[in-house]
C-alpha cells in the first residue's frame, strides 16, 4: 500500500450534516464544458454600441500616430525651412 493512496482517497461515501468536504481541483472529477455553438448573438443596448465604436476609433486614431511617428522618425517627411 502506497502513502499516495492514503493521502488522495478517491470517493467520500458518508459526510455528516453539518460538515463541508474540501475537493482540490486537481483530484475533482473533470467538469462539462459550456457548448458555445450552441449560444446565440447577445443582444447589446445603444450606448454598448456607441462606446465600442468609440474605441474602436480611439484605437485607430492611436496607431496612425505611431504610424505617423515611426515615419516622421524614419525621416520620410521633409522639413522645408525657409
Amino acid at each position: 500500500m502506497s502513502i499516495l493512496n492514503f493521502l488522495r482517497p478517491t470517493e467520500i461515501n458518508e459526510i455528516p450534516q453539518n460538515h463541508f468536504a474540501v475537493v482540490r481541483p486537481l483530484d475533482d472529477a473533470p467538469e462539462a464544458k459550456v457548448d458555445t455553438a450552441s449560444l446565440g448573438t447577445m443582444p447589446i443596448t445603444t450606448g454598448v454600441k456607441l462606446s465600442l465604436m468609440a474605441l474602436r476609433g480611439y484605437l485607430v486614431l492611436m496607431m496612425l500616430l505611431v504610424l505617423y511617428h515611426v515615419m516622421a522618425s524614419a525621416g520620410a517627411f521633409a522639413q522645408h525651412w525657409h
